[in-house]
């Protein structure tokens, strides 16, 4: 039996973000991972948005993580080196309805302290973006876009660097409680492995509620149950994705999922839309693109991208969020927590890390820092 610090599962951008954080402290720590590399999931299947921080209820994780992930990436960005642009993003409204809604996100983004967000009427905003159109936008200036896989290499290589094993198509099948710590038992390679740890970090992503259940959690009385809800996207033709400058979004509809269809540019100069979002009645992860949506797509976003046409739209990929939120449901919070009112200290949750969990990940990475610097104190 291998004995660790520390067992981190699930080496997407939560799981690597918290083992490089937890690198400097100088304790054994071990990274998990059931696929054959790492951000294969929800990781690598996403805008690749790093957010405002707008949209989120006021005194929510969502909204204070989003925030501080969001000033910490920049930095981290600008010091490394790591692909990045802060483009900025219009959220349009084509209506008196969006037009309030407009206001209501302008207004909670100021109470959660997003800088440099702003009311543009349809002359600024066709300054901006001339081919877009809309009665008025919303501005959120702080708004960019990242290169994940660059970013997600930066982390798992400085936690290498700083003596973190990561052991692939490595999936965790049990794992009980000790008098001293966690048995985990993982299935590697076609081998039974036993690592025992004192503190268990589960950040599974897609499977984090099943590895709640593993250790006696019930995942149904906790509300820790995830919805899987997929996002499509659809590439632009090359010869209008230049047509775009800006992150160009749609007012949000209230308990849809998501933020709506919207257009994103990417570091090589392509524009995609998407997500849209499809709550999954089982847990297949199928990753196919259904071409028939493309009508769909388009009539989405032709309302305030009046210079596309159906014919423009190719499929291009998609991904499964982790969602606490039922369909039609109300909001949830992300679940980052130690365990130990439920007997288990030193098992720490991250359940329903969806967006905006990208943006949020070095601020979650240091919150659960200083979870676990609690416990080993």
């Amino acid at each position: 039996m291998e004995k660790t610090d520390i067992l981190i599962i699930g080496a997407g951008i939560i799981g690597l973000a918290i083992a490089e954080e937890l690198s400097f402290k100088g304790k054994n720590i071990i990274i998990a991972e059931k696929n054959i590399s790492f951000g294969q999931e929800t990781s690598s299947r996403n805008s690749e948005v790093i957010h405002g921080g707008m949209y989120y209820p006021v005194g929510t994780l969502k909204a204070e993580l989003c925030i501080n992930g969001r000033r910490l990436l920049y930095q981290l960005c600008a010091e490394k080196k790591i692909p990045h642009k802060k483009t900025g993003k219009l959220i349009i409204a084509t209506d008196k309805d969006e037009l309030l809604a407009l206001e209501a996100i302008l207004k909670q983004g100021k109470i959660n302290g997003v800088e440099g967000g702003r009311f543009m009427t349809e002359a600024e905003m066709k300054k901006l973006e001339p081919k877009v159109s809309g009665s008025a936008a919303l501005y959120s200036h702080e708004t960019g876009i990242i290169d994940s896989h660059r970013l997600m290499d930066y982390l798992l290589t400085t936690a290498e660097e700083n003596g973190v094993s990561i052991v692939y198509d490595a999936e965790v099948v049990a794992i009980e409680k000790n008098n001293d710590g966690y048995k985990a038992t993982i299935k590697n390679a076609g081998e039974s492995v036993e690592i025992k740890a004192l503190i268990v970090i589960n950040c599974a992503g897609l499977d984090s509620d099943t590895i709640a259940s593993m250790v006696g959690i019930d995942i149904l009385k906790e509300k820790y149950s995830l919805h899987y809800c997929k996002g499509q996207y659809f590439r632009v033709a090359s010869k209008k994705s230049k047509l775009i400058n800006h992150l160009v979004y749609p007012v949000p509809r209230p308990k849809s999922g998501g933020l709506g269809i919207h257009a994103t540019p990417d570091l090589a100069g392509s524009l995609r839309l998407g997500p849209d979002d499809n709550y999954l009645n089982d847990r297949n992860k199928d990753y196919s693109v259904d071409e028939n949506k493309k009508n769909d797509f388009f009539r989405s976003v032709v309302k305030f991208i009046p210079f596309l046409e159906e014919t423009d739209l190719t499929p291009d990929l998609s991904g499964i969020r982790p969602k606490l939120q039922p369909k039609e449901g109300e909001f949830r919070d992300f679940v980052i927590r130690d365990e130990a009112d439920k007997g288990l200290p030193g098992f720490i949750n991250l359940i329903g890390i969806e967006s905006p969990g990208l943006t949020a990940s070095p601020a979650i990475a240091r919150m659960v820092k200083n979870i676990v610097s609690g416990l080993l104190n």
